[in-house]
């Protein structure tokens, strides 16, 4: 009995503390953000967030107790195959936010989701398990085009559903995980040969206005008052918040900037929290991705291994855009903030996803759980 207990309790703690504390301070950070906004976010967004965040540490801790090689090895093909019909029928059934048709309403519910969120998941596992397999033969053509099409059918439906920001995520964590994987950096070089070429004849077939949202997206200054109002304001705030900031429930630019909840939500805690805010969140982005590199180190498996690279990858490609959109430095394209930004899809999908971590952390004690 007593050995039964142990065990269950071993199964039931076995995620990671450090990497669960870093997410939490994450959260938090947002939580207060949202706390001191209410009045301009209201009640729902702050509601939504504590909520998902609970649920997404019952997540972490389920996902960190099962046996996650056993779920890779029986459910990644249905798994696979479901999303590529969840995509899909996004396309059919989904709502319009914004210019992107990537969301689904629950009936009777009124909730939005966003699939492509949740898919995340599914596709680092699926490909992790996918390059586990061919790493012998990686460079190979034939190789190449079964992870190309792989990659690519999700990629495509995101595109289609005219979600830019969510797609250049995915894309990132493909290269990323090729490159762990073994692929000859000869390969890497002739897509950005390829790219580079293609750039100046895609330019041309580009409408005007096109052209200037790109334009103005890396220099917003050239539209004050238009396209470039956004990221100025969130510049603003950035700068307003000084050193030690405004005060959770201090100031005034972030009442005027559009989606400040959510994809600028760092420029938001920052007029708020300051440099000391906006310094610790960047700080613990860091912390968490230097420990799934080291929880990938330690990995039994291959796929194991690859999906911690994998979502390492997606933290680090989604902060560093999303930074960039709050910084000046990139154009605004509709991508979170892990854990900060406001958004019951995003904030729940990425507590998942790095539960995954927890579960591969979890796994290299698998067989002393079962002694």
């Amino acid at each position: 009995m007593k050995r039964v207990q142990r065990s269950l309790r071993q199964r039931v703690f076995s995620f990671d503390p450090f990497l669960l504390a870093c997410t939490l301070g994450l959260s938090l950070i947002s939580i207060l953000a949202l706390l001191g906004g209410k009045e301009e976010f209201g009640t729902h967004a702050l509601i939504m967030q504590t909520a998902m965040t609970v649920l997404g540490v019952g997540m972490v801790v389920l996902l960190s107790s099962l046996d996650y090689e056993a779920i890779v090895e029986k459910y990644s093909i249905p798994a696979y195959v479901l999303s590529v019909i969840l995509l899909a029928a996004t396309l059919v059934f989904g709502v319009s936010i914004g210019s992107n048709k990537s969301w689904i309403e629950i009936p009777f519910v009124g909730i939005t989701v966003q699939p492509s969120e949740f898919v995340k998941a599914v596709y680092i596992m699926t490909f992790a398990k996918h390059l586990s397999m061919v790493k012998d033969t990686i460079n190979k053509p034939k190789t190449l085009l079964a992870l190309a099409a792989h990659a690519g059918i999700l990629i495509g439906l995101i595109l289609v559903s005219r979600d830019l920001g969510v797609a250049l995520v995915y894309v990132g964590i493909t290269a990323v995980m090729l490159f762990c994987a073994g692929l000859d950096l000869r390969y890497f070089l002739a897509v950005i040969l390829l790219v580079a070429f293609a750039f100046p004849f895609v330019w041309t077939f580009l409408e005007p206005y096109q052209q200037q949202r790109i334009l103005i997206g890396f220099n917003p200054d050239l539209d004050p008052s238009g396209y470039g109002k956004q990221s100025i304001l969130g510049r603003k705030a950035i700068i307003n918040g000084g050193f030690f900031g405004k005060g959770m429930f201090g100031g005034h630019y972030y009442n005027s900037l559009p989606v400040a909840e959510s994809d600028f939500m760092f420029a938001t805690l920052s007029e708020k929290f300051g440099f000391v805010g906006g310094f610790l969140t960047i700080v613990l982005l860091l912390l968490m991705v230097v420990r799934i590199l080291l929880i990938a180190r330690d990995a039994r498996k291959d796929y194991g291994k690859l999906i911690c690279v994998g979502v390492a990858a997606m933290i680090v490609l989604q902060s560093f855009i999303n930074l960039g959109m709050c910084l000046v430095l990139l154009p605004v394209i509709g991508v979170t903030l892990p854990f900060v930004s406001a958004g019951g899809s995003s904030v729940l999908a990425t507590y998942i996803i790095v539960g995954m971590v927890h579960s591969v952390r979890a796994g290299k004690n698998k067989y002393f759980l079962e002694t």
